[in-house]
């Protein structure tokens, strides 16, 4: 079968309850049916489901809610995955990931499993790592704007709870921005780089404006006045030009004098240790300076060695793919020529073999390597921001040393007896010095002011790129978008038109306009009808957009649909059999990889007990969950 890339497939649900596995059973690729009857436990089996791919699931039934555990044994396009997350109230767990079937996942160890929490603070995020194995763009930090896979879920799971007339399931944290972005990238409208400009336009927005108030904070304390560092330190020189000047002066006004001669020991022994001091800490201050600089240099060439390495481990799983389909001709091992084998391995005639390298064995380094360089960048960060401190500490420690030592020349002269006019010329010295202190405390200010106008004229020409940017991408997909609308339009019309007897305008129909900023699809304009038509509908968008993703390859939506119960809101049994049969017809015209999952308490006798069918058809003694 032909594979469009992105594609989900689940293999196998497994909900444990201590270690008890209460509910087991297989899926299969084109359509799943879970049967039975109303309050058998569907649904439960559906939430599962979406949690177990990265949903968030905040209200549980009783009974689901005392299981422990959901495993989900997934083809993420092409690989085998085993995922697994604990069932909490709050619905906001991580998850943990092993690179292989939940037979060999369940006979591992912990350690052998990869750990991920379930935001992307300091490490990769578990939706990040299933985006990055589907072959989803996605956004590198995680924050309010990105997309999770929880958002992508919302597109792909139809569920009860949420109204009818709502194309997305229901969600608190939702804006007409996000569902436009998650729409836009399931229909593969662009390369996600509009989105991540927009969420990146949001984000410097942001920045813009708090560079701007802190500014006016720092203004509001200094004045309208700007200086540079470069500058404070040239008033500084010039403070202490007047002093070399006084100092002349009172030179030629002194007269040497033995007085106060205790006191002035007092004072230079004080300088004396105070320049020592001084002097040890800037050594500190330039050794660090110098250890951090190293620091930052050694992790860079660190980071592009790991990058080489993750590039190499690519291609080692490219050739191992390659490999893989390679029939031996002659015993690699003693040359003797191999009897071809009619089925199973040309080598050693094993029949259990995969028909496609579901399972790769560079998965785990790969993470741990990704997550090395994702490490090392903070570190970077870090250490930039406190390379910057220091070299401000630096210039402050080299200004308070040289105005010690100006004060300890003076004293060393020798003793003066001071006049009228001499005890003014000390107050002027005393006056600069303390005017050079002040401005040597301003440079923090300052220097962060600077950086702050820096930051902002920086971030204001950021700003203007990404919106001439973000302007020249939506006129660009103008015609792709409309061209897109267009077959779905008509796929989502064929549809329902399978359905003649209930809604006139079903059969009528010339258009059907979808929003996925507004959260609605209408029909010829027009959005309300009866709940059970409105769910019919409802239905048939999002079969008709699995339908456009297994004909367009350029669409990133999974090939993955999961609805509960199709019959919701009062359909009539005939109608939703009619449904039933539509699906599988649908099914059977797709030609790639694809995945229907439905619960039904409707089922037609012609597919009860079918292959279509997972497990056996629940009833009161009969339940999903097998406690």
């Amino acid at each position: 079968m032909t594979q469009f890339k992105p594609y989900l497939i689940v293999n196998r649900l497994v909900v444990t309850k201590g270690s008890k596995h209460v509910y087991d059973e297989f899926f299969r690729e084109g359509v799943n049916i879970v049967c039975g009857k109303n309050s058998s436990g569907k649904s439960t089996i559906s939430d599962f489901i979406f949690y177990g791919l990265g949903g968030d699931l905040s209200k549980w039934k009783a009974e689901a809610k005392s299981c422990d555990y959901v495993y989900l044994e997934v083809n993420l396009s092409g690989k085998i995955f085993t995922l697994k997350r604990e069932i909490k109230e709050s619905g906001r767990s991580g998850m943990d990931l092993f690179g292989d079937t939940f037979e060999n996942a369940n006979l591992a160890p912990n350690t052998e499993w990869l750990r991920y929490q379930y935001n992307a603070t300091d490490k990769e995020s578990f939706y990040q790592a299933i985006f990055k194995e589907l072959g989803i763009p996605y956004s590198k930090s995680d924050d309010k704007g990105s997309i999770t896979m929880h958002q992508l879920l919302r597109m792909m799971y139809v569920d009860q709870m949420t109204s009818p007339d709502r194309l997305f399931k229901f969600d608190n944290f939702d804006s007409p921005n996000k569902r436009k972005a998650i729409g836009e990238l399931l229909i593969g409208l662009s390369d996600f780089s509009l989105y991540e400009k927009r969420v990146e336009l949001q984000k410097i927005s942001s920045i813009l404006d708090s560079s701007i108030k802190e500014i006016k904070t720092i203004h509001r304390f200094l004045g309208s006045e700007i200086k540079t560092l470069k500058e404070i330190d040239e008033e500084i020189d010039d403070r202490n030009s007047e002093i070399i000047v006084i100092e002349k002066v009172i030179d030629v006004l002194s007269n040497a004098s033995a007085s106060n001669i205790e006191d002035d020991d007092n004072i230079i022994n004080a300088l004396s240790q105070n320049i020592f001091d001084l002097r040890s800490k800037r050594t500190e201050l330039i050794s660090r300076h110098s250890a951090t600089n190293f620091e930052i240099n050694d992790s860079q060439l660190f980071i592009k060695s790991l990058a080489a390495r993750l590039v190499a481990l690519t291609e080692t799983n490219k050739t191992i793919n390659a490999l893989s389909d390679i029939a031996f001709h002659h015993c690699p091992a003693c040359q003797v020529k191999v009897l071809k084998k009619d089925l199973g391995c040309s080598l050693c005639g094993c029949s259990e073999l995969k028909l496609e390298i579901d399972i790769d064995p560079t998965f785990k380094v790969r993470k741990e390597i990704e997550f090395q360089i994702a490490e090392s960048k903070k570190l970077i960060d870090i250490k930039t921001k406190r390379l910057a401190d220091l070299s401000v500490n630096i210039t402050q420690i080299t200004t308070e040393l040289h105005s010690n030592e100006q004060e300890f020349d003076s004293y060393k002269r020798p003793q003066r007896s001071l006049s009228l006019e001499l005890r003014n010329k000390f107050k002027e010295i005393g006056s600069l010095r303390n005017q050079i202190v002040e401005l040597n405390g301003s440079k923090d200010k300052y220097g962060k002011l600077h950086e702050l106008y820096e930051q902002k004229d920086d971030v204001q020409k950021q700003v203007n790129i990404l919106k001439n940017e973000i302007s020249l991408k939506e006129a660009k997909i103008e015609n792709e978008i409309k061209s897109k609308k267009s077959v779905l339009s008509k796929i989502t019309l064929d549809i329902i038109r399978a359905d003649n007897d209930h809604e006139e305008l079903f059969v009528r129909g010339k258009k059907v306009e979808f929003d996925f900023g507004e959260d609605r699809v209408t029909i010829d304009e027009r959005a309300l009808f009866s709940a059970s038509s409105m769910v019919y509908l409802k239905n048939a968008f999002r079969l008709a957009l699995l339908k456009a993703s297994c004909i367009d390859p350029t669409y990133l939506y999974p090939r993955f649909l999961l609805m509960d119960n199709i019959e919701d809101k009062g359909m009539e049994e005939v109608r939703s059999q009619l449904f039933q049969n539509e699906i599988i017809k649908l099914s059977k015209t797709i030609t790639v990889k694809h995945q229907i999952i439905f619960t039904t308490s409707m089922i037609d006798p012609k597919l009860k007990g079918s292959v279509y069918c997972i497990g056996k058809y629940h009833d009161d003694k009969n339940k999903t969950l097998q406690f």
